[in-house]
């Protein structure tokens, strides 16, 4: 049993309700899974240890095409720790208008 945790970013839901699909999926094949918005998961004090978890994944809407700035910041702050262990990055976007 692995100890997983997914960190959402968010616009319209989407992203959220995917996490949750995946928490599901997840969990039902025996893993723990906790699931956590950004801005928890950037708070020093109140937000998950990265360290505590086997694996991290990072599930992030794009908007005008680009991912939310505290999404980037996460990803940026703690790619250290990201790199040190498997680890998953999808992106949702609802509408492909432009490259």
């Amino acid at each position: 049993m692995a100890s997983i945790l997914i960190v959402y970013s968010t616009t319209d839901g989407h992203t959220r309700k995917i996490c949750g699909y995946l928490s599901d999926k997840i969990t039902a094949a025996g893993n723990d899974v906790r699931v956590v918005h950004v801005d928890v998961a950037r708070d020093r004090e109140a937000g998950p240890d990265l360290e505590a978890f086997d694996k991290i994944v990072v599930g992030a809407s794009i908007r005008y095409g680009k991912h939310s700035k505290a999404i980037r910041e996460f990803v940026t702050e703690r790619q250290a720790q990201l790199d040190a262990k498997p680890n998953a990055f999808f992106t949702v976007n609802g509408v492909a208008r432009k490259p």
